[in-house]
């Protein structure tokens, strides 16, 4: 009896956590499709990425940053960031694309739920299509999804700890640097404060920006970009919520404020200089 309450109060403990992460995912998508909507009638404009008129990467450019998510400029940019989805699990949010003019992503807009998505055409600035539309349904090229659900817990990962050396000395942080994937990812914080970057965490979007003199770094959770004062950069290892501490990959932040980085296979030690 006392085994089946404790399971039962287990389970009770997880599923609110569950539910939690799904809203929270559900509630940036949703941003960004009302953002979206508030634009409906907003007229086409080649070039445009302000509500005085759109094209269509500019429209959901601008769409996504309202919920604190940053997209590149192009349509063919924004078709190789996120994690592919296929057209049976599409979900509202999901950045869905269209080959008009080539192969390639030519045309994009954003998936709102039943068959349709809001996009700003050419012969009617941002509205609403459906997807089975005689024009759009044969040029449908493929999906994106940029809003995914990246809490979890160091169980669910399969990261093996590695050690982490700034100038000689350890890192210390309340939670392991993990490589996986190939990739290893750090605690958000300790990693910036000790390169000696000033960072900004924005809890809502989960968007974290670090700065260091004229050095700037900026990423989302579950966004494969970052972008630097200058470029943008594509992740192999987006920013993750793990245990509670936002986890970003240790390269990119150290490059970017200006370190060296180097791997030491025989003892698995990342080793940070600058």
């Amino acid at each position: 009896m006392k085994q089946k309450l404790i399971v039962a109060l287990s389970a009770l403990l997880i599923i609110p956590l569950f539910f939690q992460t799904e809203e929270a995912s559900a509630s940036t998508s949703q941003t960004v499709i009302d953002a979206g909507k508030s634009q409906l009638g907003t007229p086409y404009q080649w070039g445009g990425t302000t509500p005085s008129g759109f094209d269509c990467s500019g429209f959901t450019r601008y769409a996504f940053q309202q919920a604190g998510i940053s997209l590149p400029r192009t349509a063919s940019q924004q078709y190789q960031v996120g994690s592919p989805v296929s057209r049976s699990n599409l979900q509202p949010g999901d950045l869905v694309f269209f080959s008009t003019t080539s192969s390639d992503a030519s045309h994009n807009g954003i998936y709102i739920g039943g068959n349709q998505f809001i996009h700003s055409s050419s012969s009617r600035g941002v509205s609403i299509a459906s997807l089975g539309n005689t024009y759009w349904s044969p040029r449908y090229l493929g999906a994106r999804r940029v809003i995914e659900d990246n809490s979890v817990s160091a169980s669910q990962t399969s990261g093996q700890p590695v050690e982490v050396t700034i100038n000689g000395q350890a890192l210390a942080t309340d939670q392991d640097a993990l490589l996986n994937g190939g990739r290893t990812v750090v605690p958000m914080r300790a990693i910036f404060e000790e390169l000696g970057a000033t960072v900004t965490w924005n809890q809502a979007t989960k968007a974290v920006r670090a700065t260091k003199g004229n050095r700037v770094l900026s990423l989302t959770v579950g966004n494969n970009v970052a972008y630097t004062a200058t470029t943008s950069v594509q992740l192999d290892q987006p920013a993750k919520v793990l245990d509670g501490r936002t986890m970003v990959p240790l390269r990119v932040v150290s490059e970017s404020m200006g370190a060296n980085v180097n791997w030491n296979s025989n003892t698995r030690t990342v080793e940070i200089t600058y």
